[in-house]
């Protein structure tokens, strides 16, 4: 109960920091004349579109304050999701202000009136971000590069609309509105300075280094790493943690990754990461970083973990490197003694890639687990399950009691949303089914 007060209250704070300067500019005293309705809804939509660009760099912030009642994943599939809605704001504002009589070079950066200029070329930076993200894979934009481009591109365009807000005559003219600007304005270098400044240096400040690495089933690779002169962190089974893994923490090489090993760490306070090689960093830097390298961690970060979910029961469903977050619930389970049962399905395109399936079959002697392989293309004599995960086989597998046990689901997003959808189908509330999208960008 106490995180749903939390989440309406930051939901809430969200919804009246986009309307703020709404209200804002009803209070205010115009320095001109108004020009008609269609003109000041192009001057809304507006102020509503700058809000909100200035309110998605909160969401990506990494402030556990607000990620907690969420989830740092669903903070930033809002963040996307958000950015088109701002986008479509943005382009209601200029062509209000078209069909309200405002000539057609308020679009153009270059040769546009001086008052425009910053504010058409916000616009056009927008659509390239928004382009950059849709299209990254297409485009084969490595995630550093995009990164980066997304970073300084975001800040440009706020920039350029907030001095468009204050270049123009009307509404935004006035003194109120022009502090309301100037405070998302120092909000933004807040977040801005708390990630890329303040944040880095703590971190800095804790070291790890790697102990160990492995290769595993599945082309992953498992990463042992300890801290450095500090007692590191704990954290619960299912959360994950940004690696640092340049030469300082102030680079770009920063990719969240799930915690494998059990949140009982012993007194080493040792941490395993298994990564899967799908990008340019897991394919050629994580290979590379062997006993000894150094490197920084932030976290734990994320919701997706059954210590925040009473329950009498597990149904834990993985896909690809989808496994992971399971093996750290499997192995704190074990280690701390936890006797409740436990169904895995665990989906792989073959046997060979199916990560950890040895620990599997032992922890399912060790724990009161049914550990079910799910086989895509099996080879010949496999008599297991086989194929993809649908309704006739959770029916065969799925506990009777099932509406009292809680499910967790990671992997692919078509398994996500495939299960989000059949789960309920099969006995087993909606509320009591949680996904993680490790799919961020």
């Amino acid at each position: 109960m106490k995180l749903l007060l939390r989440a309406i209250g930051w939901a809430g704070l969200y919804v009246f920091l986009v309307l703020l300067p709404l209200l804002a500019a009803a209070w205010s005293t115009p320095a001109a004349a108004p020009r008609g309705l269609v003109h000041e809804l192009g001057v809304a939509a507006g102020y509503v579109a700058l809000s909100m660009l200035a309110l998605e760099f909160a969401l990506v912030a990494r402030l556990r304050a607000v990620a907690q009642p969420f989830g740092i994943d669903a903070l930033q599939l809002f963040h996307r999701r958000l950015g088109f809605v701002a986008l479509g704001f943005a382009l209601a504002h200029p062509l209000l202000l078209l069909a309200a009589g405002t000539p057609a070079t308020a679009f153009d950066p270059f040769g546009g009136p001086p008052s425009m200029r910053p504010g058409a070329a916000a616009f056009w930076l927008l659509l390239l971000l928004l382009a950059s993200t849709l299209w990254r894979r297409t485009l084969r934009l490595p995630y550093e590069a995009w990164l980066l481009l997304h970073r300084w591109a975001a800040l440009a365009l706020l920039a350029g609309a907030l001095w468009h807000a204050f270049a123009v005559e009307g509404r935004s003219a006035a003194p109120l509105m022009r502090g309301l600007w100037i405070a998302y304005a120092l909000l933004v270098a807040g977040l801005m300075a708390w990630q890329r400044l303040l944040a880095p240096l703590r971190a800095w400040r804790r070291p790890w280094r790697v102990v160990d690495h492995r290769i595993e089933r599945g082309d992953s690779r498992t990463l042992v790493v300890e801290p450095v002169g500090h007692r590191g962190f704990d954290f619960a089974p299912g959360q994950f943690a940004w690696l640092l893994t340049g030469r300082t923490p102030f680079s770009a090489l920063q990719h969240p990754i799930t915690m494998a090993g059990s949140a009982e760490q012993g007194p080493s306070r040792r941490l395993e990461f298994t990564i899967k090689a799908l990008g340019d960093w897991s394919r050629e830097v994580v290979p590379a970083m062997g006993p000894g390298q150094r490197l920084w961690i932030d976290g734990p970060h994320g919701v997706f973990t059954p210590e925040r979910e009473p329950a009498v029961g597990l149904v834990l469903i993985a896909g690809g490197v989808g496994i992971t977050p399971m093996r750290a619930i499997l192995r704190t389970m074990r280690d701390r003694g936890d006797r409740r049962p436990v169904l895995l399905l665990h989906a792989a395109s073959s046997l060979d890639r199916m990560t950890f399936r040895e620990e599997f079959e032992a922890l399912s002697k060790e724990l009161a687990l049914a550990y079910v392989p799910v086989l895509e293309q099996p080879a010949e004599g496999w008599n297991g399950e086989r194929g993809w995960i649908d309704r006739a086989l959770l029916a065969r597998h799925l506990p009777a009691q099932r509406a009292h046990w809680q499910c967790f689901v990671c992997g692919p997003p078509a398994m996500l949303d495939a299960m989000e959808r059949l789960l309920p189908q099969c006995g087993l509330p909606a509320d009591r089914v949680h996904t993680e999208r490790f799919a961020m960008v």
